[in-house]
């Protein structure tokens, strides 16, 4: 069993991830990923949002009507890529969540074999990183997506921008990567710090070693 620690010792890397997963886990089920755009010239009569799940709109009298996807195989292939990336990315995070727990400062998990901690906080860092990668690299593709449409559809009275939710999962997916590479770092600095004290024990009675 696992035992926090009562310590200030929860570093950056630790908070990224943990923060990485409440916020892409939140992001990919809200529906602003898209945002109906409007000229400044224009009066806005209806607002649009689509995301992952369903696609709302919103009138002129604040009254929302949202319309779920309710078929898969009806979905565009970008939808399903979408989902499928998105909650691959949240299955590695949550690994990485549990598995750094052991290697962390702040728990007794472990708390015998230092080396085995900072194993487990390494995995951690890994299991961040490929989380991270997933979802920088679905989001940098669904704006590339939505800017490139954005220009090439000039002439239509609808042209979506990137939404509040899909800028969020990007910088929450650059800030897993970042969390996972230093918890990687520092662990393997420990490691072979570690390595290098077995490899040059020092002496508990120096004044015997110059006779």
């Amino acid at each position: 069993m696992c035992v926090v620690k009562k310590t200030n010792h929860e570093g950056p890397q630790e908070r990224a991830i943990r923060e990485h997963l409440c916020c892409v886990s939140n992001c990919t089920f809200t529906n602003e990923w898209e945002i109906l755009g409007h000229d400044n010239d224009k009066t806005v009569i209806l607002d649009k949002y689509k995301g992952l799940w369903m696609e709302c709109s919103v009138d002129s009298s604040s009254r929302m009507t949202c319309t779920s996807y309710t078929s898969l195989l009806h979905q565009t292939f970008e939808i399903r890529l979408g989902r499928a990336i998105m909650i691959t990315s949240i299955v590695f995070s949550s690994l990485a969540a549990l598995v750094a727990i052991s290697g962390l400062r702040c728990t007794r998990c472990l708390e015998e074999n230092e080396m085995s901690k900072d194993r487990a906080a390494f995995l951690g860092g890994i299991l961040s990183v490929c989380g991270g990668l997933l979802a920088l690299g679905i989001t940098s593709w669904f704006i590339y997506g939505i800017v490139d449409n954005f220009f090439q559809n000039d002439k239509k009275t609808e042209r979506y921008v990137v939404g509040r939710s899909l800028i969020a999962a990007f910088v929450a997916s650059v800030l897993c990567l970042f969390g996972g590479i230093l918890l990687c770092a520092c662990s393997v600095t420990h490691l072979q710090s570690k390595k290098i004290l077995s490899k040059h024990p020092v002496s508990r009675s120096p004044e015997k070693d110059y006779v």
